[in-house]
C-alpha cells in the first residue's frame, strides 16, 4: 500500500500501487493518482443539449468554405461524452497560461485547442451526476508531455470536457466533428469544402472582359466603359448565382 495526502483536505489516504482514482475517506473528493502524483480530478458541466449540438453542427455545416448542402448531411450518430484531458498551469514569460493535452489517446480534431471555461470547472466527485454522458477513462500517463511542455509548472489537474461526437454522411461517405458542449466550439479537421472551381472561371472571364475594355480605350470610349462594366456585373452577378448553386 502507498500512503498520499488528499490535496483537497489533506487528509492521508492509501492505495494500491496501480490505482489512477482513488475517493478520500475523509471529504468524498475523487482523486487522480498518476504514478508518484496526485491531483484533483475536474469535470466541466454541458451546457449544450443533444438538440442544441445538432443545431450548432447544422450552422457551421452551412458556412461558405463548406460544400454546398453540406447543413443537410444525414446524421448518423451523437455520442455525448466526457473527455479527458490534462490541464498545465506553466508561467511562460512572466504570464500564466494553460496547456491543454489529451489524456486519452485519441483521433479525435482539436483535442489540444480546447479552452478552460473561466469558473466552469466543478470537483469531481461522487456527488456529481454525469447523465447520459459516458465517461471516458485516461490512459496516457502525464509523463508523456511532462518533458516537453515550455515555460515552469505552477499546477496541474485532469479535467473532463463536455463533448460530443457527431458522425454524419455526406455524398456516400462519411465523417466526423466534435462539438464543445460548454462553449459550442466546432473541431473539424477533415470536411467536403466547396469547389473553387466555378469561381476561378469566373475571375478569368471577368479579367479578360475588363483588360479588353481597359485596352479599347484607345479606340471607343463607349466599348471602354462597356467592357469594364460587363467585367464587373459577370464578377458580382455571376458570383451570387455561383454561390447559390455550387
Amino acid at each position: 500500500m502507498v500512503t498520499m495526502n488528499c490535496p483537497k483536505c489533506g487528509a492521508p489516504f492509501e492505495y494500491e500501487p496501480g490505482m489512477r482514482f482513488k475517493k478520500c475517506d475523509y471529504c468524498g473528493t475523487m482523486i487522480y493518482i498518476d504514478k508518484s502524483r496526485v491531483m484533483f480530478y475536474y469535470i466541466i458541466p454541458f451546457s449544450l443539449n443533444s438538440q442544441q449540438a445538432t443545431e450548432v453542427f447544422r450552422r457551421w455545416a452551412a458556412g461558405s468554405t463548406k460544400a454546398k448542402g453540406l447543413d443537410a448531411a444525414q446524421i448518423k450518430s451523437i455520442k455525448k461524452m466526457y473527455f479527458p484531458v490534462y490541464r498545465f498551469v506553466r508561467r511562460i514569460n512572466g504570464r500564466e497560461e494553460d496547456v491543454i493535452k489529451p489524456a486519452k489517446t485519441t483521433l479525435l480534431p482539436g483535442m489540444s485547442n480546447l479552452k478552460i471555461p473561466p469558473g466552469d470547472m466543478r470537483i469531481f466527485d461522487d456527488k456529481y451526476d454525469t447523465g447520459d454522458a459516458e465517461v471516458i477513462q485516461p490512459d496516457t500517463s502525464m509523463d508523456a508531455y511532462l518533458g516537453n511542455l515550455p515555460g515552469e509548472a505552477k499546477e496541474q489537474e485532469i479535467v473532463y470536457f463536455p463533448l460530443y461526437e457527431i458522425r454524419y454522411v455526406f455524398n456516400g461517405q462519411e465523417y466526423n466533428v466534435l462539438i464543445d458542449g460548454s462553449s459550442g466550439e466546432v473541431f473539424s479537421s477533415y470536411y467536403p469544402t466547396r469547389s473553387s472551381a466555378p469561381y476561378l472561371l469566373l475571375a478569368v472571364i471577368a479579367f479578360v472582359l475588363a483588360m479588353a475594355g481597359a485596352a479599347g480605350g484607345v479606340m471607343i470610349s463607349g466599348v471602354l466603359w462597356f467592357l469594364v462594366l460587363a467585367g464587373f456585373l459577370v464578377g458580382g452577378i455571376g458570383g451570387y448565382f455561383i454561390a447559390k448553386k455550387f
